[in-house]
């Protein structure tokens, strides 16, 4: 039977803290493997002698091989429970990355590419399905934060092995490492996890009854458009600052650092102020955030291109997170794992297709950065605006569902 959902906008469950903590730390480290490449490539790619350009294969292979596992990952629990997947997603991880460490040839670098990218579908689509059954606003917030400091920890310590002369190897053996020890670490509590039939959200997880209904395929297309809008200004915020707005480089790079740590503190504090307004006004405030931050990308002064990118950290940050914790809401209970599952398939799409699409505007003028992630904005509110109309229209004919404290749901 289907365990009850917490309530977006109610209190969190009493869970052990040491699960969260392990949830956190499950999070960070996957961060670590896909933001190392960007610094180590400059190297990397003499090793295999390939050219620059060729980084560009890369983050397909990863996307393909990791929306297979996505999909899995689903009957996967149902068999193995979240507990063992986890052991075995991680350790997955960790040899993906002792292939990457010890590659001599260019294929053998694509095939640690392709076990990374099964690692992480499964890891990511198993801890956000978990989390959205059984975590809060604010918890749920943290939890995608602690990837955000692993997005910005992880070029540090690929800086401090090639800066010392050991190279770019022995920055992906030590993640392997800390792969390892979460991996064991996980396999050590498997029973505190939910096991294969708690995890599993029915009886016939081969039904696709109810999942691609108008409120899911609205959820999945924000989706990728918010994760193609996190991924655009990620990629193209520094191009956009200097070559666009006359910003100075070593300005330029302080804040494209700090459009991720924006990222990490607007989780942390929205996810708090979610637990006492609500995950849909939360929602509102920062969907209002992106559309002033598309804004100011589109006026002519460095120094409101500047105030931009630090307000799309800003906006971006709680939309993913809520969009997870809310699915019940928009769904039903009974499809809910399922939907979280395709949710994180389309977060992977948006991230791979969007920021290409952005830097193909940018070709002929960088300046087509505003334009280009305004409208990508101006679509994501609309669509915003079409879930809070749908699930308007449902609730007068859906009796309010239970918390687990067994109140009604605040609205």
């Amino acid at each position: 039977m289907q365990p009850s959902l917490p309530s977006p906008t109610g209190p969190e469950r009493p869970i052990p803290v040491f699960l969260f903590a392990l949830a956190y730390l499950a999070f960070l480290s996957m961060a670590l493997p896909d933001n190392m490449l960007g610094v180590a490539w400059p190297t990397m790619r003499l090793d295999f002698a390939q050219p620059l350009s060729a980084a560009g294969i890369i983050p397909p292979v990863g996307v393909a091989a990791g929306l297979v596992s996505t999909v899995l990952a689903p009957y996967l629990v149902a068999r193995l429970g979240v507990g063992r997947l986890l052991a075995a997603g991680t350790l997955l991880s960790a040899g993906a990355l002792v292939v990457t460490a010890t590659s001599t040839q260019w294929w053998q670098f694509l095939l640690g590419v392709v076990l990374g990218g099964l690692s992480g579908g499964a890891v990511d689509v198993t801890l956000n399905v978990h989390a959205a059954r059984t975590f809060g606003p604010r918890r749920i917030n943290l939890l995608h934060a602690s990837y955000g400091v692993g997005a910005a920890v992880s070029p540090l310590i690929v800086t401090a092995t090639v800066v010392s002369g050991v190279g770019w190897r022995w920055a992906y053996a030590i993640v392997a490492g800390l792969q390892l020890v979460i991996s064991g670490v996980f396999a050590a509590t498997v029973r505190r996890w939910p096991g294969p039939d708690e995890a599993s959200p029915d009886r016939a997880p081969h039904s696709r009854a109810g999942v691609w209904t108008r409120g899911s395929v609205l959820g999945l297309v924000t989706v990728v458009l918010q994760t193609g809008i996190e991924s655009s200004v990620t990629l193209w915020a520094y191009s956009f600052l200097t070559e666009a707005a006359g910003v100075p480089p070593a300005v330029a790079g302080t804040l494209a650092s700090g459009y991720w740590l924006m990222l990490i503190a607007g989780r942390v504090g929205f996810g708090a102020l979610a637990e006492r307004i609500g995950s849909w006004r939360v929602l509102a405030i920062a969907v209002t955030l992106l559309l002033v931050a598309s804004a100011l990308a589109n006026v002519p002064f460095s120094g409101t291109a500047m105030a931009a990118v630090v307000v799309f950290g800003l906006a971006t940050a709680p939309i993913y997170p809520l969009l997870i914790l809310t699915t019940a809401e928009r769904t039903s209970a009974e499809v809910a794992d399922r939907v979280v599952g395709l949710q994180a398939a389309a977060s992977s799409l948006g991230a791979a297709l969007l920021p290409g699409a952005v830097g193909l505007a940018m070709g002929s003028d960088p300046r087509a950065f505003g334009p280009a992630i305004a409208v990508l904005c101006v679509a994501a509110a609309g669509l915003h605006v079409l879930i809070q109309l749908h699930r308007r229209a449902q609730s007068p004919a859906t009796p309010p569902a239970r918390s687990p404290q067994g109140g009604p749901k605040a609205p």
